[in-house]
C-alpha cells in the first residue's frame, strides 16, 4: 500500500474515534466522568498505594475510637510493676448492737441461738503493739486520769475501784478505735473522700483571695464565702464544745462496754473528759498552723526516712499494764462465782442474764471446771480415776476448745496446747481456774449492774467540767482561735453558689490536680486541653501510683519511733501547759522552711509549663490558706466528719433522717 494512503486512513480512524468519543461524552457525561476517575485512581494506586492506606487507616481508627470510647472510658494502669493492694485486717468483727450466730455467723439471726463473742466485752483480745508505743499511749491516758479524775476523786476517797473501772473503759474505747482503724482502707479514704473535701476548701480560699488585697483579711473573707456551709462547730467556741459533746454521746453505744451507757454518771464524766479535755485540745493542736507546717514537712520530705536508733521493741497486749487494777481493797458489792452458786435465787437470775447475753455455755464451762478441780485435787487418785479424768479432759476439749464446736470459748493458745498434750495433772487446773474467772468476770459485773434499779433523771442541769466561769473561759478561749468564726446561731447569710460542684464532678487524684492547676496555678488553656486529652491514658496510672506512694508514706508514719514521736507531741500540746511554748521566731522559721519545701516539691518541668510567676502565686495561695487557724479548724472538722462515718458506718443506718451530725445542733 502507498504510504500516504495508509496515513490518510489512520487519520480518518482517529477522527472517527474522536467524534465517537465526543458523542458518547455528550450523551453520557456521568459515565465518562466515573470512567475518568477510575483511570486516575488506578494510576494513583499503582504509585501511592501505601500513602492512601496510611491515611484511610488513620481515619478509620479515629472514627472507631470516637464511636467506642466515651468521656468516662479510661485505660488501665500501664505501670505493671506498681500495684496498690489494700491491706485486709484479720481481726474479729465487733457486734456492739447484737450477737453473732455460731451457725450462720449473722449478727441478728432468728433461726439459731446467739453465741458469745468475747471481743464485744474484751476488744483488746489479739491486739498487740510495740511496748514503746503502748507505754506512750499509757502515759497519755495516765495524764488524763491525773489531770481530770484524781484531783477531785482523791478528796472523796482513796478507793481505786472506780478509777479501775474507768481504766477498763478507756482501754475498751482505745481498743475499739484501733480495731475499726484496721478495718478501713486509709489510702482509699484519703484519695476518694478527704482530698475531695480539701478541694472544696481550696475553692473557698481561692474565691476569697480574689476579693481581698491583703492576706490579713483572707481568713475572714473565706469564712464569709462559706456562708451557711460553715461547719456548725465553727460558730463559736461554745458551739464547738457542744458539738463534741453530742458527737461523743452518739458514739457511746460503739465505744463503751455493754451496759455501760446505763450508768448516767459514768457517761457524763467520760463525755466531759473526752470532749472538753481530750478532743478539743487535740483538734486545736491539729489546726495550729505550726503543727500543719510540721506535718507538711514530714509528708513532702523526699529524703530517706529517719531510721530508728534502737531496735524494735517487743509486742505486748494492748494497754494491759494501764488497765491493771490498782485497788487493793475487796469491794463489798462484788459477788464471787461461789456465792452465786450457793444462792439459788442469784443463780437463777444469773442464768437468765447469761441467756440474754448468749453466754450460758461459759457458766456451764465454769461449773464443769469446778467439779473437775474438786476431783483432780483429791489425794491418792487410783488408775481408774485418772483414766476417768483424762476422758473428762477430752470431753472439755471437744466441747469448749474445738473450732467447730458450737460452745467454743476462746482461750489462751497455750492453755489449749497444754490440754492437747494432756498435761492436765500438773499445770492445767490452776490455769483453768484463772481462765474461767477471766471469761466470766465481765458477765458478773454486768449482771450486778443490770440488777440495780434505774437512777432517777436529774432535774438539775447536767454536770459540765467546762462550766461558764472565768477560770474555765481561759481554757476554752485562747489567742489563736479566739471565738472561732464568732457567729450567732441565727445568723443568716446569702447562699453562695458552688460553681466547682456545678460545672464538673471531680473524682480521683488526676482530676484534683487538674482542678488545682486551673484554679490555683492558673495554667494556660493549651496545657489544660492537653491534660484533658491524655486523661484517658494516664488517669488510672497516676492514681495507682498515688495510692502506692501514700501507702509507703503511711507505713513510714506508722513506724514505731515516729508513732512515739507523734504521741509525745500530742501529749505535750494537750497536757504540758506549764512548759515553755515554741517561740514566735521558731514558728516563723518552720513556716519559711515549709514554703521553701512546697516550692521545691513541684518539678521544674511543671514550673516551666505554668511559668515561675504562676507557680509562686499558686504556692503562696496554698501556703497562706494553711496559716489561718480558724480555716484549718473548718477543714479539720470537715475531715473529722468523714473519718467518723468511715470508722462507724452504723451511724448512717441509725440516723437515716439525719444528713449530718451538724443537724443535731
Amino acid at each position: 500500500m502507498v504510504p500516504w494512503v495508509r496515513t490518510v486512513g489512520e487519520k480518518l480512524k482517529q477522527r472517527l474515534r474522536l467524534d465517537l468519543g465526543r458523542e458518547i461524552c455528550r450523551q453520557y457525561p456521568l459515565f465518562c466522568f466515573l470512567l475518568l476517575c477510575l483511570c486516575v485512581a488506578s494510576l494513583l494506586l499503582n504509585r501511592y498505594l501505601h500513602i492512601l492506606m496510611i491515611f484511610w487507616s488513620f481515619v478509620a481508627g479515629v472514627v472507631t475510637f470516637y464511636c467506642s470510647l466515651g468521656p468516662d472510658t479510661l485505660l488501665p494502669n500501664i505501670f505493671f510493676t506498681i500495684k496498690y493492694k489494700p491491706k485486709h485486717s484479720e481481726l474479729q468483727e465487733l457486734f456492739p448492737q447484737g450477737h453473732s450466730c455460731a451457725v450462720c455467723g449473722k449478727v441478728k439471726c432468728e433461726r439459731h441461738r446467739p453465741t458469745l463473742l468475747l471481743e464485744n466485752y474484751q476488744p483488746w483480745l489479739d491486739l498487740k503493739v510495740s511496748s514503746k508505743v503502748d507505754a506512750s499511749l499509757s502515759e497519755v491516758l495516765e495524764l488524763v486520769l491525773e489531770n481530770f479524775v484524781y484531783p477531785w476523786y482523791r478528796d472523796v476517797t482513796d478507793d481505786e475501784s472506780f478509777v479501775d473501772e474507768l481504766r477498763v473503759t478507756l482501754r475498751f474505747f482505745a481498743s475499739v478505735l484501733v480495731r475499726r482503724i484496721h478495718k478501713v482502707d486509709i489510702t482509699a479514704v484519703i484519695t476518694k473522700k478527704l482530698l475531695k473535701a480539701a478541694m472544696k476548701h481550696i475553692e473557698m480560699i481561692s474565691k476569697a483571695n480574689q476579693k481581698v488585697k491583703n492576706t490579713e483579711f483572707l481568713q475572714q473573707a473565706a469564712l464569709e464565702e462559706y456562708g451557711p456551709e460553715l461547719h456548725v462547730a465553727l460558730r463559736s467556741r461554745r458551739d464547738e464544745l457542744h458539738y463534741l459533746r453530742k458527737l461523743t454521746e452518739l458514739l457511746f453505744p460503739y465505744i463503751l462496754p455493754p451496759k455501760a451507757t446505763d450508768c448516767r454518771s459514768l457517761t457524763l464524766l467520760i463525755r466531759e473528759i473526752l470532749s472538753g479535755s481530750v478532743f478539743l485540745p487535740s483538734l486545736d493542736f491539729l489546726a495550729d498552723p505550726d503543727t500543719v507546717n510540721h506535718l507538711l514537712i514530714i509528708f513532702i520530705d523526699d529524703s530517706p526516712p529517719e531510721k530508728a536508733t534502737e531496735p524494735a521493741s517487743s509486742l505486748v497486749p494492748f494497754l494491759q499494764k494501764f488497765a491493771e487494777p490498782r485497788n487493793k481493797k475487796p469491794s463489798v458489792l462484788k459477788l464471787e462465782l461461789k456465792e452465786i452458786r450457793e444462792q439459788q435465787d442469784l443463780l437463777f437470775r444469773f442464768m437468765n442474764f447469761l441467756k440474754q447475753e448468749g453466754a450460758v455455755h461459759v457458766l456451764q464451762f465454769c461449773l464443769t471446771v469446778e467439779e473437775f478441780n474438786d476431783r483432780i485435787l483429791r489425794p491418792e487418785l487410783s488408775n481408774d480415776e485418772m483414766m476417768s479424768l483424762h476422758e473428762e479432759v477430752k470431753k472439755i476439749y471437744k466441747t469448749y476448745c474445738l473450732d467447730k464446736s458450737i460452745d467454743k470459748i476462746r482461750f489462751d493458745p497455750f492453755i489449749v496446747e497444754e490440754i492437747q498434750r494432756r498435761k492436765i495433772i500438773k499445770s492445767v487446773p490452776g490455769k483453768l481456774m484463772k481462765e474461767k474467772g477471766q471469761h466470766l468476770e465481765p458477765f458478773i459485773m454486768n449482771f450486778i449492774n443490770s440488777c440495780e434499779s434505774p437512777k432517777p433523771k436529774p432535774s438539775r442541769p447536767e454536770l459540765t467540767i467546762l462550766s461558764p466561769t472565768s477560770e474555765n473561759n481561759k481554757k476554752l478561749f485562747n489567742d489563736l482561735f479566739k471565738n472561732n468564726a464568732n457567729r450567732s446561731e441565727n445568723t443568716e447569710r446569702k447562699q453562695n453558689q458552688n460553681y466547682f460542684m456545678e460545672m464538673m464532678t471531680v473524682e480521683g487524684v488526676y482530676d484534683y490536680l487538674m482542678y488545682v492547676g486551673r484554679v490555683v496555678f492558673r495554667i494556660p488553656d493549651w496545657l489544660h486541653h492537653f491534660l484533658m486529652g491524655i486523661r484517658i491514658l494516664l488517669k488510672n496510672t497516676l492514681e495507682t501510683y498515688t495510692d502506692y506512694y501514700l501507702q509507703c508514706k503511711l507505713e513510714q508514719l506508722f513506724q514505731e519511733h515516729r508513732l512515739v514521736s507523734l504521741i509525745t507531741l500530742l501529749r505535750d500540746a494537750v497536757f504540758c501547759e506549764n512548759t515553755e511554748p515554741r517561740s514566735l521566731q521558731d514558728k516563723q522559721k518552720r513556716a519559711k522552711q515549709t514554703f521553701e519545701e512546697m516550692m521545691n516539691y513541684i518539678p521544674d518541668l511543671i514550673g516551666k509549663c505554668i511559668g515561675d510567676k504562676a507557680k509562686n502565686e499558686g504556692i503562696r495561695l496554698l501556703f497562706d490558706g494553711l496559716q489561718q487557724p480558724v480555716l484549718n479548724k473548718q477543714l479539720t472538722y470537715a475531715l473529722l466528719d468523714i473519718v467518723i462515718q468511715e470508722l462507724f458506718p452504723e451511724l448512717n443506718k441509725v440516723q437515716k433522717d439525719v444528713t449530718s451530725v451538724s443537724s443535731w445542733m
